[in-house]
């Protein structure tokens, strides 16, 4: 069986950005390029990639998802470079001797951040099934706790 060409990542509109404008220092040519942030708990390889970019080649509105979703195709057996920029405790970025943003870089497969944004796609998932059977709970008790009000005299 032949290996894949490419792995394909489905993520939502919110962390894709398409045709962001910059300026070659060189030439003078205005570009455009592709931005995509990784959901917050991500983790791959126990190091947690949420919110690294990238900046993929391709993005595409996604086949089966529907009109909401994106899907990016990446080279199979080529690794991306994810990258954020290092904060401080206030959130400000940490400054680098040239005076220029630090970055925080990782390399991953796509295989690798594939598989990482399908288990934290089912780990929200399952906490918001969660959250959803709980205040299915608190409404149901606030209803009983309403229909065995006590007795009040001023109601007849």
């Amino acid at each position: 069986m032949p290996e894949k060409r490419n792995t394909y990542l489905t993520l939502h509109k919110n962390f894709v950005r398409t045709d962001i404008e910059c300026t070659d220092r060189v030439t003078g040519e205005v570009r455009t390029f592709n931005s995509v942030t990784l959901p917050k708990g991500t983790v791959i390889d126990g190091t947690d990639v949420g919110y690294y970019q990238f900046s993929p080649l391709f993005v595409n509105p996604s086949r089966f998802k529907g009109e909401g979703y994106r899907d990016i195709p990446l080279l199979a057996n080529r690794e991306v470079r994810l990258s954020k920029t290092v904060l401080d405790n206030q959130g400000k970025p940490v400054m680098g001797e040239d005076g220029k943003p630090m970055r925080d870089t990782v390399y991953a497969m796509p295989a690798q951040i594939k598989g990482a944004l399908d288990e934290a796609r089912s780990r929200y998932l399952q906490a918001q099934a969660l959250a959803q059977r709980a205040s299915d709970a608190r409404s149901g008790a606030s209803e009983l706790a309403n229909e065995h009000a006590p007795f009040d005299s001023r109601n007849r």
